[in-house]
């Protein structure tokens, strides 16, 4: 999704969206942390932290423009 086209409504709902998602990555956390799959779904959540990380940095963008 291109975030910087987004209006702020936009953004509010895809981050609503995501966190979703990352509460349902959450609750299928593999138990083994020494395992490939561990490995797999901490690169996939690292990510997608990173999509909300940046989905949060442009709604303050925007927030701060507006008086």
């Amino acid at each position: 999704m291109d975030i910087e086209n987004m209006n702020i409504f936009q953004l509010e709902e895809y981050l609503k969206e995501l966190k979703e998602e990352l509460a349902k990555l959450d609750k299928r956390r593999p138990k083994d942390e020494m395992s490939e799959k561990f490995e797999d779904w901490a690169d996939e959540h690292e990510e997608l932290e990173d999509v909300i990380d940046d989905v949060c940095d442009r709604i303050d963008e925007i927030t701060q423009k507006t008086p």
